[in-house]
């Protein structure tokens, strides 16, 4: 008779918060918020695995005074990188109309390194800023 092998649930031990922006503000629509200055907002957050090993990670999205969504899992390889973009956000499930403000949340296994990207621009006109920061790291 064979034995039956627990699951064992990955230890989840760092956990990384960065603000995501996929949004516009247009005055006088149906996409006008108080929260932004008038233009067109994107974010795309780099994740990094500096490890030696596999690390597993989960992420989330919690939208600012609304749903949050359920965790999406994923490995990442040695020296291997991801990305979570405003391309990314329907696959969460949230039931967005007029884009996305709120947060990513990055639990994983092993120490990353997490970096958001922040554009912005006039709508239907080139980036006129970017700011790169480095997400900080929260042990759970």
């Amino acid at each position: 008779m064979a034995k039956k092998r627990a699951l064992v649930q990955p230890r989840y031990r760092f956990q990384y918060a960065a603000k995501f922006l996929c949004t516009s503000n247009v005055p006088g629509t149906s996409q006008t918020t108080s929260a932004l200055l008038p233009g067109v907002y994107q974010t795309a957050v780099n994740i990094h695995n500096p490890q030696r090993k596999t690390v597993e990670l989960r992420k989330k999205l919690a939208l600012a005074g609304g749903e949050i969504s359920k965790f999406i899992t994923q490995k990442l390889e040695p020296d291997a990188a991801a990305r979570v973009d405003c391309g990314d956000v329907q696959s969460f499930g949230l039931h967005l109309v007029h884009g996305f403000e709120g947060f990513l949340v990055i639990e994983s296994t092993q120490s990353l390194d997490v970096v958001a990207v922040y554009t912005a621009g006039a709508r239907g006109a080139e980036v006129a800023s970017i700011d790169v920061e480095q997400v900080p790291e929260r042990r759970l």
